[in-house]
Formats: structure tokens, sequence, C-alpha cells
């Protein structure tokens, strides 16, 4: 039951980050893999996001959604300074 209830809400915490940011589960694979220079393909993405009685579902990592918010981290502050930029 418990391992149960982290699962969902990893999932729900990544679901939310690509909600948030509106990214792509491709973009999620990308950003992952570059902020831990490991490659993250979509087909994991979409194992992590799929129902738990789904065939091909996994339970997603911790280390994935920690490295999805640096990654968005460092999203938004590159937006924030290319909008500064521009009302400088």
């Amino acid at each position: 039951m418990e391992q149960t209830d982290e699962r969902e809400k990893n999932q729900q915490q990544f679901r939310q980050i690509l909600s948030t940011y509106n990214i792509t589960q491709a973009k999620a694979a990308a950003l992952i893999s570059r902020e831990l220079c490991k490659t993250v393909n979509v087909r994991a993405v979409r194992a992590w996001l799929a129902r738990a009685d789904a065939t091909t579902a996994t339970p997603c990592p911790m280390w994935a959604i920690v490295a999805l918010k640096r990654a968005t981290q460092k999203l938004s502050s590159t937006q924030d300074k290319t909008t500064n930029r521009g009302t400088n």
C-alpha cells in the first residue's frame, strides 16, 4: 500500500511539472537526459506516466523528478533573464 501511494505521488508530481511548464514527454526526456548526462528516452517517460495496471508501467523514480525540477528551474531563470533584457 505504501509503495502504491509513493508511486502515485511521484507520478502526480511528475505530471504537475509537465503541466506547469507545458512540457511534452519528449521534451521531459531530453531535459532529464541533459541534466543527468544520461540517456532517458521517451518510452521510459511514458512508462512512468502509465496507469499502474498497464503492462508497460514502471514507477517514476525520484531522481527523474529531481532532474526535471532542476532543468525547469534553469529554463525559468533563462527565460527570466531573457525577458529582463528586453525591458532594460
